[in-house]
């Protein structure tokens, strides 16, 4: 799906963007319950070079699944485009663990596929996978990225993967992060004139509404609007390399919650591949002290404050129909929960998951090093219904 569209944000004319359809599979209450058990368990370890590494990603809390295309002829694979880990892997024909049924690399079914063999580990938040490094052809959206490095896992955690809606992951997250400094998927897109620019938005529908995309190389007016407001990619970012902005305060009702410290303010992850807003524990309380509960049966969650992010000089607010999850129980009955969750990850950094990614529409700028945001149009139709 290729158009050509004149890109304000970038200020291109008739830029190539390119749009990858994503899929939404929200989860239920017990789903709710067992990521957020998860979450208290996120640790930090060290890299190889001696920076701080956390392990954002829990690949069973994503709830947003594309498409990608390795191979010639083409073998499809649904993934998860998380924009908090940076490798593509996909299991490989010979994965002694990985699940039956499912799609599997064959290298000996590719014409393009050329041998690397390096062999790689991965560490998410929930679990790990390990196998060898290869080369092939990767289509993201229509687009091919030729001999492009990407892991064949050969073994997994098959209690995290076992059950997962996907069958591997495409790393959208920043290329310090990279396991064994592979490229990065925009980089090498750029690189080898397939796009203009190293830029690529999220829209995220609620509620497993139809709609969700991914856009590379630009951003899509049909999906926000009034204009982005940017916000600089931290400092902090070189120590811990994720999509990290800062923000300066936390209100709830226009009141700080005090939960930003007036030096260094908040370091905020934007990624896509969590569910809930999160936080240091300590923060998180003060926040949830002012927001107050939401009732199981949803009974309140209307009345609940609007909680303010401020960042860039700008302040972004946050109602109760995005940050209150709503999901279904065994018997089908809606219950409520808060998508607010402190998390220790062993640094004092937030992460901006999907309730404030469905409101905005994001936009990462990796040539500018900058992450813009916008009204989602899906928000505004949305608030009119609450």
């Amino acid at each position: 799906m290729r158009k050509a569209v004149l890109s304000v944000a970038l200020g291109a004319a008739a830029a190539d963007v390119i749009s990858v359809p994503l899929t939404h599979r929200p989860k239920t209450v017990a789903e709710m319950r067992l990521a957020k058990a998860r979450r208290t368990n996120l640790g930090s370890s060290v890299d190889s070079n001696g920076l701080p590494s956390v392990s954002l990603t829990d690949v069973q809390d994503a709830e947003y699944f594309g498409e990608v295309d390795i191979g010639t002829p083409p073998q499809k694979f649904t993934v998860i485009y998380d924009t908090g880990s940076s490798n593509l892997w996909v299991p490989s024909k010979g994965c002694t663990n990985c699940k039956h049924g499912t799609p599997a690399y064959d290298s000996a079914q590719s014409k393009t596929y050329s041998k690397d063999g390096q062999s790689f580990a991965m560490q998410y938040g929930t679990g790990s996978c390990q196998g060898y490094l290869s080369k092939d052809q990767v289509q993201m959206g229509g687009l091919t990225i030729d001999a492009f490095t990407f892991g064949e896992v050969t073994q997994e955690a098959a209690d995290v993967f076992g059950q997962a809606p996907f069958d591997g992951i495409l790393g959208m997250g920043v290329p310090a992060a990279a396991v064994d400094k592979v490229p990065m998927p925009m980089d090498m897109l750029v690189q080898q004139k397939k796009l203009d620019h190293n830029v690529f938005a999220f829209y995220l529908s609620s509620g497993g509404k139809a709609g969700s995309t991914l856009t590379l190389g630009g951003t899509d007016p049909s999906f926000h609007v009034g204009d982005f407001s940017y916000v600089p990619l931290a400092k902090a970012g070189k120590l811990l390399p994720y999509w990290l902005v800062s923000a300066s305060d936390i209100k709830v009702a226009g009141e700080s919650t005090g939960a930003c410290g007036w030096l260094l303010g908040c370091e905020m992850v934007v990624d896509t591949g969590t569910s809930v807003l999160a936080g240091p524990p300590s923060s998180v309380n003060k926040l949830l002290a002012k927001i107050g509960n939401v009732s199981e049966d949803c009974s309140n969650a209307a009345a609940l404050p609007s909680i303010t992010v401020s960042m860039g000089g700008k302040d972004f607010d946050l109602g109760p129909d995005f940050y209150v999850i709503r999901a279904k129980d065994d018997s089908g009955k809606e219950q409520c929960q808060l998508g607010i969750e402190g998390v220790n990850a062993g640094a004092p950094i937030w992460i901006l998951g999907d309730p404030f990614l469905r409101k905005y529409y994001t936009v990462w700028d990796a040539e500018q090093k900058r992450v813009g945001f916008a009204i989602a149009k899906q928000a505004i139709s949305n608030m009119l219904i609450v």
